[in-house]
């Protein structure tokens, strides 16, 4: 007799995450990460608003997914999710991505703050957690790395100066430690930080004339 389907993705989810190592499973995650928020973030400098569409639709078929697949098995979707997602996740944060993004294009009204904003989430935070995944020098109480919030930092420092200067590493700062206390507040950074970094973008975009 045949098993039931949610005994079958349970076993095959589980010889996935034990073929592959928790480090692997994190630098495939964060590669699709970056190159989706990058993605996303230029699509924003070219599009606009317009965006907002296309995002909303996404998030709507992602918690239908989110749902469907803890009971069903789709092909390619499930096999992508064995692989790269977090034990017990079931895609919770791709949905998170795609509703923070979201409701930053919405929130956030200057196109150039909701493009800076996507974009130092994207690799500001993917390289915070590529790094990491194998930092040393760990605080437990946050459960975070020291090398990840300097990959975070530098990275978003690099970013936002070209546009802000000196402002720009001000802000890469508070994006870093947003990142890094993240855990401890309960509320996934995917939701959040482009959020929050946006409205502190536009903020000074609104209030300043000191930008390049």
């Amino acid at each position: 007799m045949a098993q039931p389907i949610p005994l079958k993705i349970t076993t095959y989810k589980k010889g996935m995450h034990m073929a592959m190592s928790v480090v692997t499973k994190e630098l495939c995650r964060q590669i699709i990460h970056i190159i989706l928020g990058v993605i996303i973030a230029f699509s924003v400098l070219y599009f606009g608003k317009v965006l907002i569409y296309p995002l909303f639709i996404l998030v709507i078929i992602g918690i239908f997914l989110y749902f469907y697949l803890k009971e069903h098995y789709i092909p390619i979707i499930s096999d992508l999710l064995a692989i790269c997602g977090r034990e017990d996740e079931g895609g919770k944060g791709a949905v998170l991505f795609a509703i923070g993004l979201l409701i930053t294009l919405i929130v956030v009204k200057n196109i150039n703050s909701a493009f800076y904003s996507i974009l130092v989430f994207a690799i500001g935070d993917g390289l915070a957690t590529i790094v990491g995944v194998k930092g040393n020098l760990k605080i437990k109480y946050f459960g975070k790395t020291i090398e990840g919030f300097l990959a975070f930092f530098i990275s978003a420092g690099i970013i936002l100066y070209s546009h802000y200067g000196i402002y720009g590493i001000i802000i890469a700062f508070i994006s870093a430690c947003i990142e890094f206390i993240s855990k401890k507040t309960k509320v996934d950074d995917n939701l959040i930080l482009p959020i929050i970094v946006g409205l502190i973008l536009e903020t000074i975009n609104n209030s300043s004339s000191y930008c390049h």
